[in-house]
């Protein structure tokens, strides 16, 4: 009986975790990996520009690859070979 409770109420949390609970955890994940990634970027020397330009490429392939090294490792190449251009000041 319990191992029958334990496997209906675990469908059941997974069933719900697709709705709205998965989209507002990833919502959150995303901004914040954004705002943590950038302020890293920038106390290393990265311009805004730069750093935004990484950052998003960066969360774009960890959540493909789930590794943070193979993530890092085609960013800073993307980056590298096509950096955005600073904008100018006014």
């Amino acid at each position: 009986m319990r191992l029958s409770c334990l496997v209906f109420l675990s469908g059941f949390f997974l069933t719900a975790g697709c709705g709205g609970f998965s989209q507002k955890f990833e919502q959150s994940f995303d901004k914040s990996f954004r705002e943590s990634c950038r302020s890293g970027a920038v106390k290393k020397g990265a311009t805004p520009a730069l750093a935004e330009q990484y950052c998003e490429c960066a969360l774009v392939k960890f959540k493909e690859t789930k590794s943070m090294d193979k993530a890092a490792e085609v960013c800073v190449a993307q980056v590298k070979s096509n950096p955005v251009a600073p904008r100018p000041v006014r």
